[in-house]
C-alpha cells in the first residue's frame, strides 16, 4: 500500500506485505513490515518469591496427583533426575501427564541444561509407551511445552506435557491428511523432502544435530518458526533414547539465540504419527512468543486467533541464517 510517511516528513512510501502459501497444506503467512523494534524479553525476578508453587521439590511430591499403579512407580509418579512426571489435574484429552523439568522455580533460556531437557522428553516418552499398552484404541500423540506466562504457561516453574488422545488436534489432522495427498502424488514421505529441498537450496536450512535436522518454514506460524525433523524416524514407536539426545542438544544451542534476540518464552509441539506409512516424520516446532510495546500488547488477534491467519515481521531466510551461525559445524 501507499501512503504518507509521518516518520519521514510525509514522504510517500510504498510498503508491501509478502503472502506466502505452506508448501504441504496451503495454508497462508503473512510477512510484514519490520520496524526495527528490539524484543525486550519479561522478567519474572519479582514473581519467583510470590505465591505458592505446586511443582518445587517442597511441594511436588505431596501437592501433585498421583497416577495408578499401571502407568507409574508405586508412588504414582516417574521420576528421571530433577524431573517428575503427574497427572495434570486440568486435562486437555483421555491421557494427559504434567513433567516438572527442574527443581528451579525460574529458569532463563540460557540456565537449561541438556540433562534437564533429556531427561524431561525422557520420562514423557516412558509415560506414552505405558498409555499405549494400556490403551491401543487412541491415536493421536504429542508433547506441548508452553513456556512462561508469555506463552500462556499458567505455572511459572518449567514443565512440558505429553497428550495422547482419541481425536486429532486441527494442526495433526489437517497435516495428516495432507502428508497422505503427498505421499500418494510425490512417492515420498513430505517431511523428507521438505529438509532434503530446504538443504539443497539453503536459504532456511539451519543445521542439525544427529538425525534430527532443523529448518525454518517458509510460511512461518509466528514471527520465527523452527521445525526439526527426524530424519527416518516416521512413526512413535521407532524414537530410541538418543532422540531425546538429539533434541536437548539441539535446544542447547537455538535457546542461546532465542535469548540473544531478546526472546524468553516460546511455545513447542512434538509430533510423533502413530502409522510408519502415514505419509510424515516425527517432528517439531517452535514458535517464540513476545508481547509489544509499553503496554506488554500480546501477539495473538483477530488475524491470527479467528482468521487464522500467521503473521510474521521477521523474514525467514534471514533468521535461519542467523540461527544457523548457533548450529556451528553442523549448519552443512
Amino acid at each position: 500500500m501507499t501512503f504518507h510517511d509521518p516518520t519521514q516528513e510525509g514522504k510517500l512510501i510504498g510498503r508491501a506485505t509478502e503472502i506466502r502459501y505452506d508448501p504441504l497444506t496451503g495454508e497462508t503467512s503473512r510477512i510484514l513490515f519490520d520496524s526495527g523494534t528490539p524484543f525486550v524479553p519479561p522478567d519474572y525476578t519479582d514473581a519467583v518469591t510470590k505465591g505458592w508453587c505446586p511443582f518445587c521439590e517442597a511441594n511436588v511430591m505431596t501437592a501433585t496427583p498421583r497416577f495408578p499403579a499401571a502407568l507409574a512407580e508405586e508412588d504414582g509418579r516417574i521420576t528421571s533426575g530433577e524431573a517428575v512426571l503427574f497427572p495434570n489435574l486440568f486435562p486437555y484429552a483421555k491421557h494427559n501427564a504434567v513433567v516438572r523439568i527442574t527443581r528451579q522455580h525460574y529458569v532463563r533460556l540460557e540456565e537449561f541444561s541438556a540433562e534437564q531437557i533429556r531427561n524431561a522428553f525422557g520420562i514423557a516418552h516412558r509415560y506414552l509407551e505405558r498409555v499405549l499398552r494400556s490403551d491401543p484404541a487412541v491415536k493421536y500423540i504429542s508433547i506441548n511445552w508452553n513456556y512462561l506466562p508469555v506463552s500462556g504457561g499458567s505455572i511459572l516453574h518449567p514443565h512440558i506435557q505429553p497428550l495422547v488422545s482419541e481425536h486429532p488436534s486441527v494442526y495433526q489432522a489437517v497435516t495428516a491428511a495432507a502428508a497422505e495427498k503427498f505421499l500418494a502424488e510425490h512417492g515420498v514421505d513430505y517431511f523428507t523432502a521438505l529438509v532434503a529441498e530446504e538443504r539443497r537450496l539453503g536459504a532456511r536450512w539451519i543445521g542439525q544435530q544427529g538425525m534430527l535436522q532443523w529448518v525454518h518454514a517458509f510460511a512461518p506460524r509466528s514471527h520465527m518458526d523452527f521445525i526439526g525433523v527426524f530424519r527416518g524416524v516416521s512413526a512413535f514407536r521407532e524414537l530410541e533414547d538418543t532422540c531425546w539426545d538429539m533434541l536437548a542438544d539441539s535446544l542447547m544451542r537455538l535457546f542461546p539465540y532465542l535469548a540473544a534476540k531478546g526472546l524468553a518464552g516460546f511455545n513447542l509441539a512434538l509430533f510423533m504419527p502413530m502409522q510408519p506409512d502415514s505419509g510424515q516424520m516425527v517432528h517439531v516446532r517452535l514458535v517464540p512468543r513476545l508481547t509489544y510495546g509499553a503496554l506488554d500488547t500480546s501477539d495473538i488477534h483477530a488475524l491470527n486467533f479467528l482468521q487464522r491467519e500467521s503473521l510474521s515481521m521477521k523474514v525467514p531466510e534471514s533468521i535461519a541464517a542467523e540461527a544457523a551461525a548457533y548450529f556451528g559445524d553442523q549448519a552443512q
